[in-house]
């Protein structure tokens, strides 16, 4: 086996590089073994061939098991208990835990595509800092630049100025969105800071 060093991985296409001996070679989400590598990390590989050119083939990750993160699925999430489990080549025949707040946005779509760092636990291990990837990541990001999601921003307005006698500085703001947390993903929204009057003539 070589070794070499990761010279760059795209988690969510599933694909980067390996540098060895001044060398690249293509490295595939399917030859890590469930481990998400990250740039600089160590590694050990043979060589094979693909249409695309020299490939890292049978790879190990060299990390420790700490600081190591994982490609998996989200196996189930119970949106009202707010915990499910993760499934992943690195922990065959193994369900990994995972709480409403290791999860973007408190959101856990069954059969969305993540990665994930472990914590050895009392009963078992369990996902941290978990990212979710491709469709999974995308409908988190398309609930957030929603104006009814869980992160929306809604509108806000400035008032009138300072010579008009009934102007000031607070405006009405109306923020939608801002609200906590539903199990169907939509925030609860409020009222702002309402109106405010000037200095007059």
């Amino acid at each position: 086996m070589l070794s070499g060093t990761v010279k760059s991985y795209n988690p969510h296409k599933g694909w980067g590089f390996v540098e060895c001996n001044g060398q690249d070679s293509f490295l595939y989400k399917k030859e890590l073994k469930g481990v998400c590598p990250s740039k600089g990390d160590p590694v050990k590989f043979d060589l094979g061939q693909s249409e695309k050119g020299t490939t890292a083939v049978n790879v190990t990750v060299m990390v420790p098991e700490e600081t190591a993160a994982y490609f998996g699925e989200v196996k189930s999430f119970n949106p009202s208990k707010g915990y499910g489990f993760i499934n992943s080549e690195a922990f065959p025949g193994t369900d990994i835990f995972v709480l409403r707040s290791e999860l973007p946005g408190g959101f856990g779509p069954q059969g969305g595509h993540c990665k994930f760092k472990v914590a050895k636990e009392a009963k078992g291990p369990a996902a941290k800092d978990v990212m979710l990837l491709g469709a999974a990541g995308n409908q988190v990001q398309q609930m957030k630049q929603s104006p009814w999601g869980f992160e929306g921003k809604g509108f806000e307005g400035k008032g009138w100025g300072k010579g008009d006698p009934w102007g000031g500085k607070g405006g009405y703001d109306m923020y939608m969105g801002m609200g906590p947390m539903s199990p169907m993903g939509f925030g609860m929204g409020g009222y702002g800071k309402g109106y405010g009057y000037g200095k007059g003539w």
